[in-house]
C-alpha cells in the first residue's frame, strides 16, 4: 500500500428502528509487516493490526434502550461490502437476543403457571 492509502472506519448504528452508517476517514502513516499506523483528520494515531482489517467488532456490548452498534476498519473501496457485512452482523445479534428472550419468556410462563397451581398467595 502506498502513502496515499485511505482507510475508513465504517460504523453501523441501529437505534429505535433506524439504521445509520457513519464513515470516518483515516490516513495511512506507516505500514509494517504486522500493522498499519493510521490517523484520522483530527485525533490520535491508532495502530491497526492487519488481521483486524475488515473484521467487525461490536461497539455495543449488550442491547439497551433500542441501540446496537458495530464497526470495522476497511480500505476505502470496501465500504459498500463492509456495510453489508455490518447489516448481517446486526441481524444475527438481533436474532440471538430474540432467541434468548423467548427462552426467558418461557421460563417466566412456566414459573407463573406453577405458582398458580401451587395455591394461594403467601404460601412460598
Amino acid at each position: 500500500m502506498t502513502k496515499a492509502t485511505t482507510f475508513c472506519k465504517v460504523t453501523g448504528d441501529l437505534n429505535n428502528g433506524e439504521l445509520l452508517f457513519r464513515i470516518g476517514k483515516w490516513k495511512l502513516l506507516i505500514e509494517t509487516n504486522r500493522y498499519y499506523e493510521i490517523k484520522p483528520e483530527t485525533g490520535a494515531v491508532k495502530r491497526l493490526y492487519k488481521e483486524k482489517l475488515n473484521t467487525i467488532c461490536e461497539e455495543s456490548k449488550h442491547f439497551a434502550h433500542g441501540f446496537l452498534s458495530c464497526s470495522a476498519y476497511c480500505r476505502e473501496d470496501q465500504i459498500h461490502d463492509m456495510k453489508l457485512q455490518i447489516i448481517h452482523k446486526l441481524e444475527s445479534n438481533i436474532q440471538t437476543y430474540l432467541n434468548e428472550l423467548e427462552v426467558n419468556q418461557l421460563a417466566i410462563q412456566r414459573q407463573y403457571h406453577q405458582l398458580q397451581l401451587a395455591g394461594s398467595p403467601g404460601e412460598n
